[in-house]
């Protein structure tokens, strides 16, 4: 308990060391930035793990629907016809995970 108090206080007193030469107004525009930084790097992270639940939930229904394709009884050239004719991923990231999956007709 001492501990956590003695580092709280600890990193009081950094601050006040690094901001002691500051005015007010100093200290308020730094009090902004940095409050702008963190709400920058809180709104990445938002987005990005928004956007992976995202992925997921769409890959989530993907299998669901292949699964019910082959339960049905369907081909895999079908179900493969099917899937390529779905709409296109609308991001660049999308686009980019897609084409790891898809083979070369050359090959």
């Amino acid at each position: 308990m001492t501990n956590a108090l003695m580092n709280n206080l600890l990193l009081a007193d950094w601050f006040t060391d690094i901001t002691r030469d500051m005015d007010h107004d100093q200290r308020f525009v730094l009090l902004i930035v940095v409050i702008g930084c963190v709400t920058g790097i809180i709104c990445v992270l938002a987005m990005f793990i928004l956007h992976t639940i995202n992925s997921m939930h769409r890959r989530r229904i993907e299998a669901e629907m292949k699964r019910e394709m082959i339960d049905r009884g369907m081909s895999a050239n079908d179900i493969a016809t099917i899937i390529e004719a779905s709409a296109p991923p609308e991001d660049g990231t999308q686009r980019w995970i897609a084409s790891w999956g898809k083979r070369s007709k050359s090959a």
